[in-house]
């Protein structure tokens, strides 16, 4: 039976602090601790940079093991979310659609500060990355732009407006943390989140005294070309031109010749290519 989220409660026996470890093990397994940047495996892990199909099978099923459960329990038929009307609706209701997950958060802050920050980022992995490993068809992309996404924004968003500082905490004050944060905004369709998303990026690249040369300026710059890739399709079309074949939205003129050329994060347009990687 579905349960609306406000008062929606998670499962203790699959949201626990050691399925949030094995989120964070999973993801960051061989990120030396101190690194702002990620190492060849991390980014192999993130990107599919050089995976082979063996491999990208490997690693979602790693991910399906430790996560679906977990996404199995919120999923729409068990976690009902408010239709979806605008994203201003959705951030003027923010607090109530992530409302299980800020309890989550604000139960692991009451036992450490630190605690509540890695439990806050086990969240957002789980529910802005993981799904990304588990569907990839084209029939199963509207579950993850529609169910999982709005929870992972609505949580973000949410956090973001009442306790910043959590998610600068310095457990995870490194770009290979704080960028995950950044993610559920920039898979948004909502302008005023991208811009949110290219301002704390440039406070937080600051306050991290990154370097500007070597691997981290180099990492940072392959970011910083991707947000502008996103963020310029939103500001033209006011949405996501590649995600329209999934989603059963009409392509204007201007979005077909778009599509020509336009990077398209992984996301297939032809009828016969399903398979996604989108971040």
């Amino acid at each position: 039976m579905a349960t609306p989220s406000s008062s929606f409660r998670l499962q203790p026996d699959v949201f626990n602090q050691t399925t949030y470890t094995q989120f964070r093990e999973l993801w960051f397994r061989g990120q030396p601790e101190g690194d702002a940047a990620p190492n060849l495996e991390a980014m192999k892990r993130w990107f599919a940079f050089g995976l082979t199909p063996e491999e990208k099978d490997a690693l979602d099923g790693e991910c399906r093991s430790i996560a679906a459960s977990a996404l199995a329990t919120i999923s729409p038929s068990r976690l009902v979310l408010p239709p979806f009307s605008s994203y201003a609706e959705d951030l003027d209701n923010a607090k109530a659609i992530a409302a299980p997950f800020l309890d989550e958060v604000n139960q692991a802050r009451q036992e450490d500060e630190g605690k509540g920050a890695k439990t806050f980022l086990s969240l957002v992995l789980l529910l802005d990355q993981m799904p990304r490993n588990l569907w990839r068809q084209q029939e199963d992309l509207p579950l993850i732009y529609r169910h999982y996404d709005r929870l992972a924004w609505t949580l973000v968003r949410s956090v973001l407006a009442s306790d910043p500082d959590l998610i600068e905490h310095p457990s995870i004050s490194r770009r290979t943390h704080w960028m995950w944060f950044l993610l559920p905004l920039m898979h948004s369709e909502h302008l005023p989140s991208h811009e949110l998303a290219l301002e704390l990026e440039s406070r937080w690249r600051r306050r991290a005294n990154e370097s500007s040369e070597g691997p981290a300026a180099d990492f940072a710059q392959s970011y910083a070309k991707s947000a502008r890739q996103h963020v310029e399709a939103i500001q033209r079309f006011g949405r996501y031109p590649h995600r329209n074949q999934c989603l059963d939205r009409e392509n204007t003129p201007e979005e077909e010749k778009y599509l020509e050329t336009a990077d398209t994060f992984g996301v297939k347009q032809t009828a016969t290519s399903s398979v996604k990687d989108e971040l």
